[in-house]
């Protein structure tokens, strides 16, 4: 699932914009996901154990979080 949330830079770090509810409702089901943001790319957030969210643009973390899209799985059949 491919999700986009609308960031913008402030002093202290980045504020998000549009798009909280639904990085709320991934971040039920993890604790951290990749999200796509215009004007910055891809950007694995994580909760952390305190409440906050922390953010990296870095590949590598994007790369070990990024999970694999469904319809790209195994085609077994459950019936």
């Amino acid at each position: 699932m491919s999700v986009e949330i609308i960031v913008r830079e402030t002093k202290t770090g980045l504020e998000i914009v549009s798009g909280r509810r639904r990085l709320d409702a991934l971040l039920a089901l993890r604790d951290e996901v990749v999200v796509m943001s215009p004007g910055v790319g891809e950007v694995v957030i994580a909760r952390l154990p305190d409440g906050r969210l922390q953010a990296s643009a870095n590949p590598e973390h994007i790369e070990l979080f990024r999970q694999p899209e469904t319809a790209l799985g195994s085609k077994k059949s459950f019936a």
